[in-house]
């Protein structure tokens, strides 16, 4: 007999160990951050199957209207994970270096709205310096987002990897 527990009875059942925490005034801080991670993911695994119910049914907007509402919530965590993207990415020297010399000319693609170019533009650094795309820049340049969405995920993503200083973390 399998004790395997689905991810959601995990996550309902880590909710219910939060609020018993709560009514005995001994919350624990790391139980709440595990609880939001789990939600986190399955909100995104949630996005990916409503992406795919989408393809499979593009005569229904019903789909479509649902995936576009999830995909705003995980906007902002969206944000986040491509500045800390550009951050971790600042550390490559040939990319940083792409970047700095490409940087502006990006910019300016991505403030004028031109997704395409600025997806070759950026795509081109990485296969030049024969390194992966990340799954999160792929993420931002989907068409469910509006494009002050996209301009932000971007803005974020070059702040990222063209900024001067890394932010402590909190």
């Amino acid at each position: 007999m399998s004790t395997s527990v689905s991810p959601e009875i995990n996550l309902e059942e880590n909710l219910k160990q939060l609020e018993e925490q709560l009514k005995a005034g001994t919350p624990d801080l790391e139980r709440f951050r595990q609880a939001h991670q789990k939600l986190k993911e399955l909100s995104r695994r949630l996005q990916e199957l409503l992406q795919w119910a989408v393809e499979q049914h593009r005569d229904e907007r019903k789909f479509e209207s649902l995936y576009r509402q999830v995909a705003g919530w995980n906007a902002s965590d969206l944000i986040e994970s491509l500045k800390r993207t550009g951050f971790t990415l600042k550390q490559d020297k040939d990319l940083k270096d792409a970047f700095d010399h490409q940087g502006y000319r990006i910019l300016e693609l991505v403030r004028a709205g031109k997704r395409g170019e600025a997806f070759h533009a950026i795509l081109r650094i990485f296969v030049s310096a024969k390194k992966e795309f990340p799954t999160y820049l792929v993420e931002a340049f989907k068409p469910v987002y509006s494009d002050e969405l996209f301009k932000i995920f971007l803005f974020s993503f070059l702040s990222g990897i063209l900024g001067q200083e890394r932010q402590t973390e909190q």
